[in-house]
């Protein structure tokens, strides 16, 4: 079995595995399925008697038997149910497709959570989206038109082969048997491998579109600023163009097997009247002619489920891989509980990104309410340094809080003690409450309000008609980048962490905002929380106990501002004098 047929099984049985319990519904819509197209047979074959009756052509003798007013309540009784049982399977199979799909987003969201936010593999925003949203969509197909009208296109087509066995003789069933077996199992099959590849870039090149697109939304100031939009234009030109030519290929291949199936069956209808005909059985010509338009149409479902099929595979392999796909940081599987507070030490950390090592021989002690400091470079490892203490990243060495080694701890519970507020600050659609709580309940508006006037929003905050129920609109685009940031430092101050993490989230802000933050900050670390302070601006460190200097991943020099600013040629001090300049060039 090749590697392409084991992803596909493998897959097939995961979407079997996540809906295992509602088999039998499923099944049950298979069974309405079945009678649905058994009542629409069944109306073709009154239709079939009553006009070889008017005609009056020699038929099987019992059906001449039957009155006018049999025939004409057998359709109307027919039809009825036809109707309710088509209701019923729809029902029945959307509902079962409905829940799956819904179960299927629930696990994709739980992959992403657990994905985030540093695996490599999930910064593509667009295609991530593209997984969420269509792929698992087209999943649909696989659930609600996949397993019923397989089962009926089966069904009818033993039973019409038996019946046309039983009533016409072995030659006419042998004729069915043949359309049959062409229309529901050969034709399907003519490009499968080429349909499969065609869904797959598809699947690839609508991801791209909605990275491209994605990206265009977030960036239309900056396209615009710089003349961008040609550039992405082109891309996604070449992207729609690659999807457009699966789509023609995919198109002849359909098109191909719908006039070799319309081929199939007049050719069968033909060869019916030569044999029926010849034998003076037109009466049971017009009969099997009637009954094979119906049965024909339940076994074409087939063709047009395996072309949605191929699609459907296609986004569920994407799913399955990201769904199956290893975190980059994995759960420990009984987790140590941390303690309340304690002191954070890290031994001898190394990072590495693949092959490259950003962080080396870290060494690093911060005790409640102290305050430690980490400046240096863009690309020294600062950043790096700050996901390994709230595990977003793994890494070598070893760092305790309170004696415990953070490894061992549940994730979300290093998460809720050590908080990370990061330069980008990211609000959700929402309220503003929504976005100081998200969904961490049990916190008060009066001490939202509190922290907010704390760090210089409580005038921004009377000024919103609606208060903390204010929405902050679609990528919170109604704030500045200095709002969004003391924002973000609020909802983690609210939370009250052990330690708290601030990786260059001041960065927006203008010098009153900062001092305010600052004051916060202070004022926390009297009560026991312990502050890593990243910044490019020296003059938001002055206040750490230590301050560490980072230099190609690895600490080139440590010590307080005094102490780094007394010795000249410290790479400190050099910074330090950099910044001045830019403020009083000579």
């Amino acid at each position: 079995m090749s590697q392409e047929k084991k992803r596909t099984v493998s897959t097939v049985f995961w979407l079997i595995g996540t809906t295992k319990d509602l088999v039998p519904p499923l099944a049950l819509a298979s069974v309405f399925s079945c009678l649905t197209r058994l009542a629409s047979l069944s109306i073709y074959v009154v239709a079939g008697i009553g006009l070889s009756k008017v005609l009056g052509l020699n038929s099987i003798e019992v059906l001449n038997s039957l009155n006018w007013w049999l025939l004409a309540g057998s359709i109307v009784v027919l039809g009825l149910a036809k109707g309710v049982l088509r209701y019923l399977e729809q029902y029945v199979g959307h509902r079962v497709a409905f829940l799956s799909l819904a179960r299927l987003r629930r696990r994709m969201y739980a992959a992403f959570e657990r994905q985030a936010p540093y695996n490599a593999a999930t910064k593509n925003s667009g295609r991530l989206l593209a997984r969420a949203t269509s792929d698992i969509d087209k999943v649909e197909v696989f659930f609600a038109h996949t397993l019923p009208p397989a089962v009926a296109a089966v069904v009818i087509s033993a039973l019409a082969t038996w019946a046309t066995w039983i009533y016409f003789g072995e030659l006419p069933a042998l004729i069915l048997l043949c359309a049959y077996t062409l229309i529901g199992l050969i034709i399907p099959l003519i490009g499968v491998r080429t349909l499969r590849a065609n869904s797959a870039t598809t699947a690839s090149a609508r991801g791209a579109q909605n990275q491209l697109m994605n990206e265009a939304m977030w960036g239309i100031e900056i396209l615009h600023s710089f003349r961008g939009g040609n550039e992405t234009l082109r891309k996604l030109r070449e992207s729609t163009s690659q999807s457009g030519a699966a789509s023609l290929r995919t198109g002849t291949i359909t098109a191909l097997r719908a006039t070799l199936t319309q081929l199939t069956i007049w050719g069968s209808l033909l060869a019916l009247f030569i044999v029926l005909g010849g034998q003076h059985q037109l009466g049971a010509l017009v009969i099997l002619g009637c009954a094979a338009v119906p049965s024909y149409e339940a076994v074409r479902t087939v063709d047009g489920f395996v072309l949605g099929l191929q699609d459907s595979l296609a986004s569920a392999r994407r799913l399955h891989a990201t769904a199956t796909q290893k975190p980059e940081v994995a759960e420990v599987a009984k987790p140590k509980e941390l303690p309340e507070a304690g002191a954070l030490k890290i031994n001898d950390v190394a990072i590495s990104y693949g092959s490259q090592q950003v962080v080396s021989g870290l060494n690093l002690e911060l005790n409640p309410g102290g305050m430690v400091a980490l400046v240096g470079e863009s690309g020294s490892g600062k950043s790096s340094i700050a996901s390994a203490v709230v595990r977003a990243v793994n890494f070598t060495g070893s760092i305790t809080f309170g004696g415990v080694d953070i490894t061992e701890a549940a994730l979300s519970e290093l998460r809720e003690k050590i908080m990370l507020v990061s330069q980008e600050a990211v609000m959700v659609r929402g309220t503003l409450r929504e976005n100081l709580l998200l969904g961490h309940e049990g916190i008060s508006d009066e001490k939202l309000e509190e922290v907010l006037e704390e760090l210089g929003l409580s005038t921004w905050l009377q000024q919103q008609k609606s208060g903390l129920n204010t929405r902050l609109g679609d990528r919170s685009s109604r704030l500045s980048g200095g709002q969004r940031q003391r924002l973000a430092l609020a909802r983690a101050l609210v939370r009250e962490p052990a330690v708290l993490i601030l990786d260059e989230s001041t960065s927006a802000l203008d010098t009153a905002s900062e001092e305010l933050v600052l004051q916060a900050i202070e004022r926390r670390r009297q009560h026991s929380m312990s502050v890593i302070m990243i910044s490019h601006r020296l003059v938001t460190v002055g206040h750490a106990q230590q301050i560490l200097v980072l230099e190609n991943g690895a600490v080139a020099e440590s010590g307080n501002a005094g102490l780094l600013l007394g010795q000249k040629d410290s790479l400190f001090a050099q910074m330090a004098i950099r910044e001045a300049d830019r403020i009083l060039p000579a």
